[in-house]
This record gives C-alpha cells, sequence and structure tokens, in this order.
C-alpha cells in the first residue's frame, strides 16, 4: 500500500503543478494522464481509454473504476471537473439536451449499481482537509460523492460556488491508498468509504443487503480486459463491448485479488 500511496500522491502533486503552471490545461488531459500514470507507475493498475468518447460525455462519466478483491468488487464511476479561482455553479450544474449532467450521472451510477464520485482538479489549496500530513500536501486531485455535491449545490440553490465550498466536502485522490483508515486496524476500504462516502453507498435496492458499489460477479467487458491488459488491448475489444461500456470514456482498474491475504485484509 505505501508503493501505491506514494505513487498516486506524487500523480496528484503534479497535477497541482500542472494546473499552476498551465492554468487552462482542459478535464481530458489531466485526466488522461493521471490515469495513465498510475497504471505505468504501480503494476497491479491498469487503464484505458476508449476512442470512441461522445456518449459518454452526455451522460457525464469520465472514467469507471472497479477495485478487485478475489470474490468481491467495488465499482465506481467518476466524472472529472477542473475547478475554477472563480465560480463554479456552471460547471456544477452544467446542462445539455439530456437535462442537467449530475443527474444523468446520478441515475446512471444508481442503475450501474456505482458508487458516483466527482474528481476536482484544483491546485492545492491552504487548509487542512484530512489528518494524514502526506496526502495533504500539494494534492491536485480530490475526490467528493456524487450525491453530496447534488445535495449542496444543486438542492442548495448557491448563488456561487467557489472552489474552496466543494473542496471541503471532499478528499485527497491519494487518500484511497493512504488514509489510516484503509488498514487492518482502521477497518478497510468498507470503513473509509462509510465515514466519507456515507451518503454514495445507499442501496440500489431495499432488497439489496449490501451497499451501492458492492458487486459478487464481473461484467463480461471488465474480465475480458484483465485477461488482455497486460499483452495490450485489441483493437476489437472495444468494438465488441461497445454497449456495455457506453456510459463511461475510460476504464481504470485497481487489481488485489492475487496479494496476500493479510494485504487484502487491509483493503476490505
Amino acid at each position: 500500500m505505501e508503493n501505491i500511496c506514494q505513487q498516486i500522491h506524487q500523480s496528484s502533486k503534479y497535477v497541482s503543478l500542472w494546473l499552476t503552471k498551465q492554468p487552462n490545461v482542459n478535464e481530458e488531459s489531466l485526466t488522461d494522464w493521471l490515469l495513465f500514470h498510475i497504471s505505468t507507475k504501480v503494476p497491479n493498475i491498469h487503464y484505458h481509454t476508449f476512442t470512441r468518447i461522445e456518449e459518454a460525455r452526455q451522460t457525464g462519466a469520465d472514467w469507471e473504476w472497479w477495485i478487485l478483491f478475489p470474490q468481491t468488487y467495488v465499482r465506481f464511476r467518476v466524472q472529472a471537473k477542473k475547478l475554477s479561482t472563480d465560480d463554479n455553479y456552471k460547471k456544477i450544474a452544467y446542462a445539455n439536451k439530456y437535462g442537467l449532467q449530475i443527474h444523468k450521472f446520478l441515475e446512471d451510477s444508481k442503475r450501474a449499481n456505482a458508487i458516483s464520485l466527482y474528481a476536482l482538479y484544483s491546485p492545492a489549496i491552504d487548509y487542512e482537509i484530512c489528518s494524514n500530513k502526506l496526502s495533504n500536501q500539494n494534492d491536485g486531485v480530490f475526490l467528493a460523492g456524487g450525491q453530496q455535491i447534488h445535495n449542496a449545490f444543486i438542492l442548495g440553490y448557491p448563488l456561487k460556488i467557489t472552489a474552496t465550498d466543494i473542496l471541503k466536502l471532499s478528499r485527497p485522490f491519494s487518500c484511497f491508498a493512504c488514509c489510516p483508515l484503509i488498514t487492518a486496524n482502521g477497518g478497510g476500504l468498507q470503513h473509509y468509504l462509510k465515514q466519507y462516502f456515507q451518503l454514495e453507498m445507499t442501496s440500489v435496492s431495499p432488497n439489496y443487503n449490501n451497499f451501492r458499489g458492492l458487486h459478487h460477479e464481473r461484467p463480461e467487458y471488465l474480465s475480458s480486459f484483465m485477461d488482455k491488459s497486460q499483452a495490450g488491448v485489441p483493437e476489437w475489444w472495444e468494438n465488441e463491448f461497445k454497449l456495455e461500456m457506453r456510459d463511461f470514456n475510460s476504464l481504470l482498474v485497481y487489481d488485489f485479488r492475487h496479494q496476500s491475504s493479510d494485504y487484502q485484509d487491509m483493503l476490505f
């Protein structure tokens, strides 16, 4: 976990530097670099971005993120937003022919049984956002719950949304590996999610006993991707599964299935 923590933290710091030096960089460039860079530094993290992106842009999911354990799998849908130093209301309340992007994003996430998150790109901030000092120094990538963002800024009807307003609801991206809660003593990933993303974990159905995002079977496209990702995803693969993957632009997988049992216990 320490290696993953350091690599994600370094990548997040670079995003902060990038935003400081080139504030006009777009979200797509930041997302593609961030996920690709992490996947090159950590052997059990895999990433693939698709050639067709128009459909997913309409629904609002920039990437689908899976964390794989031996018997269970956790699914996230992530929408990226580069925060402005001025007002961010138009970004959060963005609308197209489908209506508010955030509504479509939340609906698609619920249908897919996925935890909805916003990835927020912003230069380092000057207030303490978590107790882990390593993940609180010069981060440029933060995660906030989709439903929490909706309730605070869509239902709340604020006149203006500053970057600080949004980031106060977030946690550093690196906390998914660096947070002390994600240890055997801390309670693991499930405890971390309940601590900071409780609103996002509400079950998709009263008859479903587990938290949102938890799966016991992998979709075929995910199994196929894991079989082929090491050697390189062939050109036909994306077309083969385009209907199943039409709601997101990229696929990110943290694969902990083959780690030691102690390591797995630290995560879940």
